[in-house]
């Protein structure tokens, strides 16, 4: 009896263990770590996310040049917010996530660390393929959706 016992926890542990790791290095992830720098303006860490995409190009479709009035309207940025709405694999691997970001952000002249006053909400497409041992962006599209103040949400 002790030693079935042993054996589903060693399973179950196995189990928690890839979805630790898939859920930290798979492509969500991958595509998750992108955004936030796009969004952040790291386009150069971004590019070394990437298959070829150059930062001058991330730099087009960034977050913060999309919205609105650009860089300036932000003056404090807090962790997106992140839906994945549909994942589709093509045959030769490549997977193609639809998401929105949900950007959450202090406008100048709000001044709280807690509580974001606004948000936007972003529709991106992005083509990732896997590389070697790590999931590569290949193409990346960005648009803005929504942006209004939290309270009216």
């Amino acid at each position: 009896m002790r030693r079935v016992l042993l054996i589903v926890v060693i399973i179950g542990l196995m189990f928690l263990a890839y979805r630790l790791h898939e859920n930290r290095s798979g492509p969500e992830a991958r595509y998750k770590n992108f955004a936030e720098a796009i969004l952040h303006r790291q386009y150069d860490a971004a590019a070394a996310m990437t298959d070829g995409l150059p930062s001058s190009d991330l730099q087009r479709s960034g977050t913060q040049e999309k919205i609105g009035a650009g860089p300036q309207m932000f003056q404090t940025l807090f962790p997106s917010r992140f839906d994945i709405q549909t994942r589709e694999t093509a045959p030769n691997g490549t997977l193609t996530l639809h998401a929105v970001q949900t950007v959450l952000f202090n406008p100048p002249g709000v001044e709280s660390a807690v509580r974001p006053a606004m948000y936007a909400t972003m529709n991106q497409t992005v083509l990732l393929r896997k590389s070697g041992e790590a999931w590569k962006i290949t193409a990346f599209e960005n648009k803005l959706a929504r942006m209004d103040s939290l309270s009216s949400r």
